[in-house]
């Protein structure tokens, strides 16, 4: 760029390696594709959750609760940082002072490049948090707050609250790759921060396509009628 730092800009794809279906190393399940696991930290790779979050998790992951993901109704952002590693490409565009970045499923984050700009008030809560931007280097740092703390990680479940931070590290490693970290601090949720890496894939002469999500379609009505039946929830 001309104030000499990386252009990110690009067209991109995501090498996700199943996260969107678990972010730990996960074997196959219905519905929910196997994958690698993109924790870096712990070591092991697992999420450090708490005993509540994990009995919450093994809830959203009966039938009944796959119409609780706001992304089944529609809900236009996936949240930070499931919209980086949702299977669909996104388009990165960057100016001194702004990293604007359009996704696929018909949703976009606008992040101000801006050391001096402070954060939202705590009573406004987004989708998507507030995210400001400054340089280390050579490398975009993005600290986003102020969540609602409905989105979920994953089609999985894995969860966050209101009180989550995240911390997004853009590192390009060279002309077509930028390799991709998350850490993601919620004391309700976790009992430490922990940290996920993907790697951005530049394709040149890939483009946009309009992936449109219709409400009260055929397969949100297949969930609905499993929830309204309690299919797949323990009797107590």
């Amino acid at each position: 760029m001309p104030d000499g730092k990386p252009d990110l800009s690009g067209f991109y794809e995501s090498q996700g390696r199943g996260a969107n279906y678990g972010l730990e190393e996960h074997a196959g399940a219905t519905m929910l594709p196997p994958g690698q696991g993109i924790v870096v930290d712990p070591p092991d790779g697992k999420l450090p959750m708490q005993d509540w979050a994990r009995e919450e998790l093994k809830s959203r992951q009966t039938p009944a609760r796959g119409y609780d993901d706001p992304t089944a109704h529609c809900v236009m952002a996936a949240g930070v940082p499931r919209g980086f590693y949702v299977p669909s490409p996104f388009f990165i565009m960057q100016t001194p002072t702004h990293l604007v970045v359009l996704f696929e499923r018909m949703a976009w984050r606008q992040i101000p490049i801006d050391p001096k700009r402070r954060h939202l008030p705590d009573t406004v809560r987004l989708w998507q948090g507030d995210s400001i931007g400054r340089w280390e280097g050579d490398t975009l740092v993005v600290e986003s707050r102020n969540f609602n703390g409905k989105p979920w990680l994953n089609e999985a479940g894995e969860i966050t609250s209101h009180a989550l931070t995240v911390v997004e590290r853009f590192t390009p490693v060279n002309a077509n790759t930028i390799i991709y970290r998350a850490t993601l601090t919620d004391p309700l949720v976790y009992t430490r921060p922990f940290t996920v890496e993907v790697q951005f894939n530049r394709d040149e002469k890939g483009e946009m396509l309009e992936v449109a999500c219709h409400e009260d379609n055929q397969d949100l009505q297949h969930m609905k009628d499993v929830k309204d039946a309690g299919i797949g929830l323990e009797k107590k």
